[in-house]
């Protein structure tokens, strides 16, 4: 676990990490993309995550440990953690309670990541003119943007671009980026990735349809486009989720919502790839 604090962080001596991610916190029109950093931080090893239940809607495009911030014992529970909480949830929602047994309750071996709208969250119900990363030190402080940034353009070959308003700085995707681009297949908008007649069958773009398939049959509705975006919202920053659920839903019809055709389909697109 220290090699992931270190290539996360660039260092091992402070575990206390705040990282600062704005779409955590408000924005202008809907919330959304609160949890776009967690592919980054799973991929380095941390995938025990409390975040607020608002933002949980079953569906995880990588896989981690949900622990709801209204159950969680903070004399029970293990590290090391990551706390995904806007400024507004430690204030108004009184997550800050939370954080604040968390921080006593560590040891300063026990990595505790906070991903969180502001550099500086404060407790104001503890400390009303300073953030907590002034009384809790050593601290290590990280601008997620720049760092999924730099991250992407040093490990993967992804034709996405790094950017929230052509395309994203969720890791998720550029990682289904970088496998299309790979074998030659479109890769440079989030439609296209998941474009599923074109999609080569080893790409990561078909394990959310195994996902609904899985779990939501019974609940299948006239409008499955809405259960989809609705699942997407808290990973994706802007406007092609709508496109992207109308991709996912035309599939999953095609495939009248079975694995094994789904599985058939699927390889399908195996004939336009040579080295797939």
């Amino acid at each position: 676990m220290a090699s992931g604090l270190r290539s996360l962080t660039g260092q091992t001596h402070a575990k206390l990490i705040v990282i600062r991610d704005p779409y955590v916190g408000e924005h202008t029109h809907e919330q959304r993309a609160q949890l776009r950093s967690l592919p980054l931080l799973v991929n380095h090893g941390y995938d025990r995550v409390i975040h607020t239940d608002l933002w949980d809607n079953d569906f995880k495009p990588v896989s981690y440990t949900y622990f709801d911030p209204d159950d969680v014992d903070p004399s029970e529970i293990d590290f090391p953690l990551v706390h995904v909480v806007s400024q507004d949830g430690l204030t108004e929602y009184n997550e800050q309670h939370l954080v604040r047994s968390l921080l006593k309750q560590r040891s300063e071996d026990d990595t505790y990541i906070i991903v969180c709208d502001t550099n500086a969250p404060r407790t104001p119900a503890y400390t009303t003119e300073r953030s907590f990363v002034d009384e809790f030190m050593p601290n290590k402080g990280i601008d997620y943007e720049s760092r999924v940034t730099n991250y992407i353009r040093n490990n993967l070959n992804s034709a996405l671009p790094v950017s929230t308003n052509r395309g994203s700085k969720n890791l998720y995707y550029h990682q289904i980026s970088d496998c299309h681009n790979s074998v030659g297949a479109p890769a440079s908008t989030l439609p296209e990735l998941f474009d599923y007649e074109t999609a080569p069958p080893n790409s990561p773009a078909w394990d959310p349809l195994y996902y609904f398939i899985n779990h939501d049959l019974q609940e299948i509705l006239d409008k499955y486009t809405e259960r989809i975006r609705e699942a997407l919202r808290s990973w994706t920053e802007r406007g092609d989720v709508q496109k992207i659920a109308n991709n996912m839903d035309s599939m999953l019809t095609q495939c009248q919502f079975r694995t094994d055709r789904l599985d058939e389909r699927r390889q399908q697109n195996a004939k336009m790839y040579a080295d797939v």
